[in-house]
C-alpha cells in the first residue's frame, strides 16, 4: 500500500465543476490542471529547457512592447472549460495580480508552445476552444527542425467565420529582433 501522509491531497467538488469551483483548488506543484467540460485534466508540468525558454523570451517580448503578458495562467473560454495556454497576453493591463483565471474576453492572445506529448491538445483542441470565445489571436510555436535553439512561431488571426486562418510566419529570433510596437495594436503590429 501506498503511503500519501505526505502527498498533495486535495477535496474535489462534485464533477462536472465550474470555473469558479476550479479557481479555488489549490495548485498541484508538478503538475499543470485544466478544466475541461467541468472535469479536471491533468498533465506534467512542461519540464524541457527549450520549451521554457521559449516561453520566458515571448512573455519578454511583449512585455518589452508595453503589453500585460504572463505564462501559465488560466483562460476561462466557457463555463466548464479553462484551458491554460502557455503564454496569456492581455487587453489591458493586469491589476488583480492574485488571480489565476481570467475571462477570455480579457484576452488578445494565447501561444501554445508544441511540446511530444501535446502535439494534438496544442494544435487541435485548444485553438478550437480559443477561436469559440473569440480570442483574436492565437500563436503556435514549434520547435526549428533545423536548430534545435530557434523556434518556429505561427501567427493565426481570428476570421469573421470564428476560426483561425494563419497570418504570419516567423522565427523567433527575427520576431524579437523586429520587436513589438504597442502603439499600433495588437492586430496590426507587425504587419500583414
Amino acid at each position: 500500500m501506498r503511503d500519501t501522509s505526505t502527498m498533495g491531497l486535495i477535496d474535489l467538488p462534485r464533477l462536472p465543476m465550474t470555473a469558479e469551483e476550479f479557481q479555488e483548488l489549490p495548485q498541484v506543484e508538478g503538475a499543470r490542471v485544466e478544466l475541461w467540460g467541468g472535469n479536471l485534466v491533468v498533465m506534467a508540468a512542461a519540464q524541457m529547457w527549450w520549451h521554457a525558454d521559449v516561453a520566458h523570451r515571448v512573455v519578454s517580448f511583449f512585455r518589452e512592447g508595453g503589453c500585460s503578458a504572463n505564462h501559465e495562467l488560466g483562460v476561462i473560454v466557457a463555463p466548464r472549460d479553462v484551458p491554460i495556454p502557455d503564454v496569456v497576453v492581455f487587453r489591458e493591463r493586469v491589476t488583480d495580480t492574485r488571480r489565476s483565471q481570467f475571462p477570455a474576453h480579457d484576452v488578445a492572445c494565447v501561444v501554445e508552445i508544441v511540446s511530444p506529448e501535446s502535439i494534438e491538445r496544442d494544435t487541435k483542441w485548444k485553438p478550437a476552444r480559443y477561436a469559440a470565445a473569440r480570442i483574436p489571436e492565437f500563436w503556435l510555436i514549434t520547435e526549428d527542425p533545423d536548430d534545435p535553439s530557434e523556434a518556429d512561431v505561427e501567427i493565426y488571426r481570428l476570421t469573421p467565420g470564428g476560426t483561425y486562418e494563419l497570418s504570419r510566419k516567423w522565427e523567433l529570433t527575427d520576431l524579437e529582433a523586429a520587436g513589438y510596437d504597442s502603439r499600433l495594436g495588437f492586430d496590426s503590429r507587425l504587419g500583414a
